[in-house]
């Protein structure tokens, strides 16, 4: 199933936030994702550089969702989850491949280290396989969302070498995660 539709969240109070709610929160461990009112604010506020897109099926039902900011120098996926049950069949991949049409630029992403959940292999794979490498050499720590929550460790992916990843995580602790 690979015939989907993607469209960009520009209201808070579309319906389709409330699949994008469940989703978001039964994808991500609490220390991965903003608060849900940081998020639902990005789009209230008309943040230029921030877009959430929902994905649907072509009966119209909700199959996932993709956040990306626009950034300088690159493209960044904050967040990207596909519901259980569309997973393994094109779904994610026709979301990430929306993303990556014409990009003028590298799009970076994190995921966990290799081995440290269950699926932090098979997410890596994903990746490479539509043409994100991963910056072995690069040690990476996304900050916290909120007050009280650890550092994460995490790896960068990109589609392109990066020009200077120092200077680029300095921009996306900045903007992204106001740090």
């Amino acid at each position: 199933m690979t015939d989907i539709k993607i469209a960009a969240v520009t209201d808070q109070a579309d319906q389709v936030m409330t699949s994008i709610h469940k989703l978001y929160h039964s994808s991500f461990p609490k220390e991965e994702r903003r608060p849900w009112e940081h998020l639902t604010g990005l789009i209230s506020s008309q943040m230029p550089y921030f877009r959430l897109f929902a994905a649907h099926d072509t009966d119209d039902n909700f199959v996932g969702f993709i956040s990306r900011w626009t950034l300088p120098d690159a493209y960044y996926i904050e967040h990207f989850a596909v519901e259980p049950e569309h997973r393994g069949n094109g779904v994610g991949g026709c979301i990430l491949e929306h993303i990556l049409n014409g990009s003028d630029r590298p799009v970076v992403l994190e995921v966990e280290l290799p081995g440290t959940t269950s699926d932090a292999t098979r997410r890596i794979e994903f990746y490479r396989r539509h043409g994100f490498e991963t910056m072995d050499d690069f040690t990476y720590f996304q900050p916290p969302y909120a007050p009280g929550l650890p550092d994460v460790q995490l790896m960068l992916m990109t589609t392109r070498p990066l020009e200077d990843p120092k200077t680029f995580t300095v921009m996306l602790h900045t903007l992204v995660y106001n740090q």
